[in-house]
């Protein structure tokens, strides 16, 4: 049975398939298997993870993991000892080995070391995904969680497909040239290579793809207005620099509805020589980030126009960046500053700006892209006037166009994006209630006050140890209490989560210690987790009498040994340990230990042969508990296969693993 060990510094070994497993998951070859050892150490009321013990034993001092899923293994994220890493391990994928220290550099190109930033600079979001051992998923930017465009990806690919590489030029050339060549051709550094996109200018303008921002920014009836004020950048923050620079002499202002908002309209403004007021009447440019990163404020149409027409004096330029409006789903087109109000506005000399950071919407900040809506040609012609040529490369807007003719993206992102950020919120309510989580319900981000520097400050810390880095606000935004997580997949943020778990259990003072030696198939096994009893699904009905004769037993006992509960992998449904799952709630634990097990395989069945029940199947458990419609108590009667055949009771799974006793502390 391969386990993924919840103390990865304790000592574990694990048998899979007949070879010694390092923490890793990696096997090594010429080392003899032995039993498996999963010592892991827990807490009756949630109290620090007291592997002081195992910890000596290992020779090492006392640092955690969660379990992690089975994609990834807990020695990647939190940090391996030489005592959990076996000799000759070579994967890779173990810090501890030779070659894992620089993946992520080999991946991205980087040092590794912390960002240097200047003091004409802003600390990014992004930043620190050089800064893990092994990235799991970036929650510190705010791009969109389904991922890259597919079918962006594969028109930004295709421009590589026109590529050659001969030993004679394709371009031709006069009879003695060509020979040369072939006379060259016999050292292969002499070899010729053609790439359209690679080798050639791209065009200053790209018509198509102007006419496919301006109807996505303004629809079919406003496209051809909208695509004569269209300026694109190598990503928003170039063209903000321009507006930092173009805009009239004077004082900026940024928003005064929020406390902080993003940083690179300062940036750019200070870099301009401008100094910063208050009072938007005083200033000669007002930059405005509505929805608001990184806070989630967001001021509908109405409001936010009603506030430009009563606070802004003519002459001044507006910038309302609007980058983030696009999760706000279909209907986001006319909660913005509308094309009306801002030919209004220039009309009275109050020319109003609208950004646009297409890397944010598609998830694709490596490619560098973003626009303006100015409010006329000429403002356009004037901020194109000191841009420099050639500002977007052809891959960026290969990928743009592609991105922007995919509806099924944007709905797909309206659907998940709100499912997904309210699992997030649900969450981590029930683990932090005293958080304020802010933000608009749709936004891909939520901004939270921890109430607390040094909570947020250790959130951070166990956010880079398991491969999931977030963006704390004391860097940039000097808010050392805050801290901001991208909305992504459930799949993505269990990793998160159970980092978050284990942290909240070290500040405990209870122990339970848990290991199981069950020969199962290794693919009925998730693994051992830590889970928030609230986000447990029962699919049974108690025996309410059996629960309190439970209870009763146990506080007789002087050290409390207990079967782990097992749950569906999934949905996290209670397979087995109802009653037990009663007891640890009347014991007041919110954060308890579950075999984690794959449900669907074929050696996990609901009762045994030749008792099944009618009308009960797998399906029906789950349907059930995701419905909360609880079966009677004891409707069914999990069993498990052994490698060597026997049917056994699911609970062999976690025999004795739950050992709860008084702390000496």
């Amino acid at each position: 049975l391969k386990l993924t060990a919840l103390l990865n510094r304790a000592p574990t070994e694990f048998r899979f398939a007949g070879r010694k497993q390092c923490s890793c998951g990696a096997g090594a070859a010429g080392i003899e298997p032995r039993l498996p050892l999963a010592r892991l150490m827990w807490s009756r009321f949630n109290g620090p993870v007291a592997r002081r013990a195992a910890g000596q034993r290992a020779g090492t001092a006392g640092s955690t993991s969660a379990a992690l899923p089975r994609r990834v293994s807990a020695c990647s994220f939190f940090g391996t000892s030489a005592g959990n890493v076996l000799p000759g391990c070579r994967s890779g994928r173990c810090p501890s080995s030779p070659s894992a220290g620089a993946a992520v550099q080999r991946r991205f190109g980087s040092s590794g070391a912390a960002a240097v930033v200047g003091p004409g600079s802003e600390v990014h979001g992004g930043d620190d995904i050089y800064n893990v051992k092994r990235l799991v998923c970036d929650f510190s930017v705010t791009t969109n969680a389904l991922g890259p465009v597919p079918k962006a990806l594969a028109a930004a690919k295709g421009l590589l497909d026109d590529v050659e590489i001969s030993w004679i030029t394709p371009r031709g050339g006069d009879v003695e040239a060509i020979l040369q060549e072939v006379e060259d051709a016999a050292h292969p550094s002499e070899h010729l290579a053609t790439a359209h996109a690679v080798e050639h200018y791209p065009p200053r303008t790209d018509v198509d793809l102007e006419n496919l921002a301006a109807a996505f920014l303004a629809g079919p009836e406003g496209a051809a207005d909208a695509r004569e004020r269209l300026l694109f950048g190598n990503g928003a923050s170039e063209l903000i620099d321009l507006l930092g620079r173009v805009a009239p002499e004077g004082p900026f202002c940024v928003s005064p509805h929020v406390k902080v908002q993003y940083r690179e309209y300062q940036r750019a403004c200070k870099n301009a020589g401008r100094a910063m007021t208050s009072n938007p009447k005083e200033a000669s440019l007002v930059c405005l980030v509505n929805p608001n990163n990184p806070t989630g404020d967001f001021l509908e149409r109405g409001e936010m126009e009603a506030w430009i027409t009563a606070n802004v004096s003519p002459g001044t330029w507006v910038v309302v960046d609007e980058s983030m409006l696009f999760w706000a789903g279909a209907d986001w087109l006319d909660r913005g500053v509308s094309s009306a109000f801002v030919k209004k506005m220039a009309n009275l000399h109050i020319p109003v700006f609208l950004v646009q950071s297409w890397t944010k919407i598609f998830s694709c900040t490596g490619l560098r892209i973003g626009s303006v809506l100015c409010p006329t040609a000429e403002k356009r012609q004037q901020l194109e006037s000191v841009q420099v040529p050639w500002s977007v490369n052809v891959f960026a807007r290969t990928y743009l166009k592609a991105a922007l003719q995919d509806g099924e993206y944007l709905e797909r992102t309206w659907r998940t994006t709100r499912r997904w950020r309210e699992h997030m919120v649900t969450r981590l309510q029930r683990l932090h209630p005293t958080w304020e989580i802010h933000g608009e319900p749709w936004l891909s981000y939520l901004w939270i006050d921890t109430k607390d520097p040094e909570v947020a400050e250790s959130v951070y810390a166990a956010s880079l140890a398991c491969g999931c880095p977030i963006r704390h606000a004391k860097s940039g935004y000097d808010l050392p209490s805050f801290i901001r997580l991208a909305v992504r997949r459930p799949y993505d943020f269990s990793v998160l989560y159970q980092a978050l778990l284990q942290l909240e259990c070290t500040k405990r003072d209870k122990s339970i210690s848990f290991g199981t030696y069950a020969d199962v198939h290794p693919g009925a096994v998730e693994g051992i987790r830590l889970v928030h009893i609230d986000d447990l699904l029962p699919h049974e009905q108690v025996l309410h009498d059996r629960a309190g004769k439970l209870q009763d037993y146990i506080r007789d006992l002087p050290v409390k040994i207990l079967p782990a509960i097992i749950i569906d992998s999934r949905y996290q449904v209670v397979i087995d340990g109802h009653h037990r799952l009663e007891l640890f709630r009347a014991a007041g634990m919110t954060i308890v230990p579950a075999v984690s097990v794959n449900y669907e395989h074929e050696d996990i069945l609901v009762n045994p042969p030749g008792k099944e029940v009618k009308g009960i199947s797998k399906e029906t458990v789950i349907g059930n508990a995701v419905r909360g419609k609880l079966m009677p108590p004891k409707s069914t009667q999990h069993m498990v296969r052994s490698r060597g055949g026997a049917l056994l009771p699911i609970i062999v799974l976690a025999p004795q693993i739950a050992e709860i006793q008084q702390s000496k502390n």
